[in-house]
């Protein structure tokens, strides 16, 4: 929970730096915009080596290892004296992410929990909600005091000293579960199979709206003519709002384990339903409506990789399955963000973008509904 809620769950913050970041180095958000597509390209490309890692070596020095140079990275960021040091800093905090991100914690959970993968997930998931209703007041109270820099070394120290404290109390020493054969991982069968390219697209197309939307948010709603303290605590209600869907899927995930595509598709088509009404919104009471559909949607949304995955693939060799599904990340994820800023720029809405990222979620869903039936493996 922890590892998640300080890895992914730090992505959510990014785009409290886009201004700052704009303003210091004198370009548009477009170019800061680039840092979330460095970290989908060094995330997707290292993920299949994190996932042979995963089901191979002892867990817990994965995370240790990930979680130091990813720290360190931020540590380094917050010094930068140029933008592009600045850039390569978060290439490194990329990397070490890879280690301690999605890949190698839901393998860890559906390793740890057979039968049980949907409540494992949901609540290793929570952490990502916790660290949305609480980073983005944080962040704000820390920008409000100090400048960027600062803000981003206490967010990294504080981050470092929690979870290795986790990682030394918490976690086994050891390999997790049996190690993959390499004919099962290392020979590739999985990728011989419809399953693993529909679950890989659909879910590289749902993340990176996820990942667009959390750039877009503060200057969508600093747009409409909310403050920044506004917007981080809509944030803060979409994140808690995440949190139930969690909740949700950990109680139902099990049980309709049979029909988890269709699970799948009704969480996706929700957050569809946020992005349209949040378009429309203008008014406080109709936006804090919007941002707890799209929250709970979006919450129940983010452990259904490997869901899904745990349906259609063994245990043993869930990571390499995984992590050899993220580059698929990238077409979508090398052009969404920046391309959000670009409209934004040329627009001064993000409206456009809304829109375009709610007909890209309506394909996620067609995808995940022509799954096979799940244990046909």
């Amino acid at each position: 929970m922890c590892f998640l809620g300080l890895g992914p769950g730090l992505i959510g913050i990014y785009g409290f730096f886009v201004e700052p970041l704009s303003r210091e180095f004198g370009v548009g958000a477009a170019i800061i915009n680039i840092g979330s597509v460095a970290l989908l390209l060094v995330g997707s490309l290292a993920a299949p080596l994190a996932g042979r890692l995963a089901d191979r070596l002892p867990i817990r020095r994965l995370l240790l290892i990930g979680v130091t140079v990813s720290m360190c990275a931020l540590l380094a960021v917050s010094r930068a004296p140029s933008l592009w040091l600045a850039l390569l800093g978060f290439l490194l905090f990329a990397a070490g992410l890879a280690l301690y991100g999605p890949v190698v914690v839901n393998g860890l959970m559906v390793k740890l929990y057979p039968g049980r993968e949907a409540r494992a997930l949901s609540v290793a998931a929570i952490g990502i909600s916790v660290a949305s209703v609480t980073l983005p007041p944080l962040l704000g109270l820390l920008l409000a005091s100090y400048d960027w820099r600062s803000s981003l070394a206490i967010l990294a120290v504080g981050a470092l000293l929690l979870l290795w404290a986790v990682a030394l109390k918490a976690l086994p020493a050891g390999v997790v579960g049996s190690a993959a054969v390499d004919g099962a991982a290392g020979g590739g069968g999985f990728y011989r199979q419809r399953a693993f390219w529909l679950i890989g697209i659909a879910m590289a197309l749902g993340l990176n709206v996820a990942v667009v939307l959390t750039v877009s948010y503060p200057l969508h709603f600093s747009v409409r003519g909310f403050s920044v303290a506004e917007a981080g605590w809509f944030l803060s209600i979409a994140g808690l709002s995440g949190l139930t869907g969690k909740l949700l899927l950990a109680s139902l995930g099990d049980a309709l384990r049979r029909h988890a595509r269709w699970l799948a598709a009704g969480v996706i088509l929700g957050q569809v339903a946020g992005l349209c009404l949040l378009l429309a919104a203008r008014e406080h009471a109709f936006v804090v409506l919007a941002m707890m559909l799209t929250g709970f949607s979006t919450g129940a949304f983010l452990p259904m990789h490997a869901y899904l995955n745990s349906r259609h693939f063994d245990a043993s060799v869930i990571g390499s399955v995984t992590g050899a599904q993220m580059p698929l990340f990238l077409p979508f994820g090398l052009i969404g963000a920046p391309l959000a800023g670009y409209v934004y720029d040329r627009t001064g809405s993000y409206d456009p973008v809304l829109l375009a990222l709610a007909a890209v979620l309506v394909v996620a869903a067609l995808l995940v509904c022509c799954l096979p039936h799940e244990d046909s493996r």
